[in-house]
């Protein structure tokens, strides 16, 4: 299998062809350094068999250089033993690491920059706000502060650093035209645009030697709908080109840019995996030099079909390795049927943006690597424990359960496992991504010895027969219908997504999240002819929505008769259509509608609660029986850590 196969970037020998491709996680300290929580999940996934990790970004400059508030930084002396004491923990199993060094450019925000931001021209970014341009003694204090940056990490015992010079960040915009404007050495022709980049690769091999491999990551196509002399495809090739015959030792192709609809960028669901492999091979038939691909891999087979394929010599692969540190480990032991998938849903970008730090839906361990870093304890004994439930919440509990020892029933009401997961498969054909969860955890349910009782309602009289010692209750919740005049007239979004109800004409959807969107792009795959307004009483239609996956839905739905109606309350439903109140100025407002479908999303199930209580001891309540709204991500996390420290009689 090639992928398991060694190879060398530079001089430096690779124990296989997989790289962990450079991920901002938010773990790392205020002051640049890593923290014990980074080094743990770097270790985790040198222990998972990956052959490089190419960390998250360092930052070369304080001034103007700021990317994000936790981001690592090797100029400061201080850092350089903590980050030797990093690699190390990296090297005990066997894996390479490279440092990942960056400069944001005009992508960067004034207020964490000291009021300013810089570019190679004056091009205004994608928030409109004008950069300054370097001068020419700026430049090079960067090229040298780069440099540095990589000795310190040569210092820190490195195998190696990549220079990051994709995704509209500072160096990708002396590469575009479309950014570059200048009119000295560094500006016009190619070989000028390439010109900063050659600069500071050979300044590290002059300072760290011509053994210390450096490489380059660079978009060879910038997919910008608003630039028309962005980098394109043939611009990339030449690119590549020209970095080679300037001195690096390997090239990380990638694409994009910060103009890019978001979900170009991010890759969520609906993107095949290998996706970019026609981009990737275009380089890697252009030059000599080690090509490491990215493109949207999440399992072992794509992987290998690339690098079959001759698409690249190394798979780039990045969000799969926060879902499953092992997934090369379990590859080369033949049991790829228990990796957890990446499933695309882009809670990691999401809980990056949100809270500060990288969160996973399928691995509840991302991030928790030094608080779950011993397996749970085998202490069940055979003692017997029901689960109620067999969405994620309830498999995940029981797998865990069934895994430390407790022999474990688990219940269902449906013909098949997975719960709400079912329901967001059915919603659209690239959402089978999904789906993969489900067969992860039935997989894991097995080897805990689970025994499933599918078609069956757990009532706590049947539950009791089998004398569990406690009842994990995962009912999920029930849909939330307002007691607003004619509301029995409507239909449920679940029955639409189904297929259980059959939806024609003129149709209104309340509730614009993502299970009302994902209702309207179901009805359009049906009848593209259809007319559709989706209402809700936030301000904007998708505001609870991660924007990569909102444009991701919305761009399914492009050219269909599809009237958004944000800041609008439903006060009731008529034969011929809603009435829905403005929430900013409390006019009413009358559509007219052949159907109404309430996706208003769910509130907990009290009288499942109530009963089971009643009738037992112990009920631990887990998923979106416990917390609303429910979401894989927090049902994973809930599931987990409720079975893995659960303990009789408290």
């Amino acid at each position: 299998m090639k992928l398991l196969e060694k190879g060398y970037l530079g001089t430096c020998q690779i124990r296989n062809r997989s790289v962990m491709t450079a991920m901002t996680t938010g773990y790392a300290g205020l002051d640049g350094a890593p923290t014990e929580q980074l080094t743990r999940y770097y270790e985790e996934r040198a222990k998972g068999g990956v052959g490089l990790i190419v960390t998250e970004i360092f930052r070369v400059n304080n001034v103007h250089g700021v990317a994000f508030p936790r981001q690592m930084y090797a100029l400061n002396p201080m850092n350089v033993q903590p980050l030797a004491q990093m690699t190390a923990r990296v090297h005990q199993h066997g894996a390479r690491i490279f440092a990942q060094i960056h400069h944001g450019g005009s992508t960067n925000v004034p207020e964490m920059n000291n009021g300013r931001i810089v570019a190679p021209s004056a091009v205004p970014n994608v928030s409109g706000i004008m950069p300054d341009p370097l001068t020419l003694e700026e430049i090079e204090e960067l090229k040298q502060q780069f440099i540095g940056t990589a000795a310190a990490c040569k210092a820190a015992d490195f195998d190696g650093v990549e220079i990051h010079g994709a995704h509209g960040y500072l160096l990708c915009e002396f590469l575009s035209p479309a950014f570059n404007k200048r009119e000295d050495q560094y500006g016009g022709s190619l070989e000028n645009r390439c010109r900063l980049i050659n600069e500071i690769v050979q300044g590290i091999k002059a300072v760290c030697g011509k053994d210390f491999p450096v490489g380059v990551r660079f978009s060879c196509d910038e997919h910008d709908p608003f630039h028309e002399d962005s980098l394109k495809l043939p611009d990339g090739i030449e690119i590549a080109k020209c970095l080679e015959a300037g001195g690096a030792d390997f090239l990380d192709v990638s694409n994009g840019n910060y103009f890019c609809p978001h979900s170009e960028n991010e890759e969520p669901y609906s993107y095949a995996q290998g996706c970019r492999e026609a981009e990737t091979k275009a380089i890697k038939d252009a030059v000599s030099i080690p090509v490491i691909g990215v493109s949207n891999i999440k399992s072992p087979a794509v992987a290998e079909k690339l690098l079959e394929d001759g698409a690249c010599d190394f798979v780039g692969v990045g969000r799969q390795h926060i879902a499953d540190p092992e997934w090369i480990k379990k590859t080369a032991a033949g049991r790829t049927d228990d990796i957890a998938h990446c499933i695309g849903c882009l809670y990691c970008f999401e809980s990056l943006m949100t809270v500060g730090y990288v969160r996973c839906s399928v691995n509840p361990k991302a991030g928790r690597e030094g608080i779950f870093h011993e397996p749970p304890a085998k202490d069940g004994n055979g003692r017997k424990v029901a689960v109620v439930g067999g969405g994620v919440a309830g498999m995940e509990a029981a797998a865990v359960l069934g895994q430390r020892g407790f022999d474990v029933t688990l219940y269902e009401k449906d013909s098949k496992l997975g719960g709400e997961v079912n329901l967001a498969c059915a919603t659209a054909p690239y959402k089978d991504k999904v789906g993969w969860l489900v067969t992860t955890l039935a997989n894991a349910m097995e080897k805990g010895n689970v025994k499933v009782c599918l078609n069956t309602e757990a009532t706590p009289d049947l539950v009791k027969e089998n004398a569990p010692e406690a009842v994990f209750l995962a009912v999920g919740g029930k849909p939330i219908i307002p007691p607003l005049p004619g509301t029995e007239k409507a239909v449920l979004a679940a029955d639409v997504i189904r297929g259980t109800k059959k939806i024609t004409g003129k149709t209104v959807i309340i509730g614009g999240g993502l299970t009302g969107l994902e209702t309207a792009e179901v009805l359009f795959r049906n009848d593209p002819s259809m007319d559709i307004t989706v209402v809700d009483m936030l301000p904007k239609i998708g505001m609870t929505m991660y924007p990569a996956i909102y444009d991701d839905v919305m761009k399914q739905m492009d050219g269909k008769a599809l009237t958004l109606c944000p800041g609008h309350m439903l006060k009731a439903i008529t034969d011929t259509g809603v009435t829905v109140t403005n929430t900013t100025d409390g006019t009413d407002a009358f559509i007219p509608a052949d159907n109404v479908i309430l996706a208003m999303g769910t509130r907990a199930n009290k009288d499942a609660i109530s009963a089971f209580e009643a009738a037992f001891d112990r009920v631990v309540l887990i998923g979106q029986t416990a917390k609303n709204p429910g979401r894989i991500a927090t049902s994973m996390f809930d599931g987990y850590v409720t079975a893995r420290g659960y303990e009789p009689g408290i």
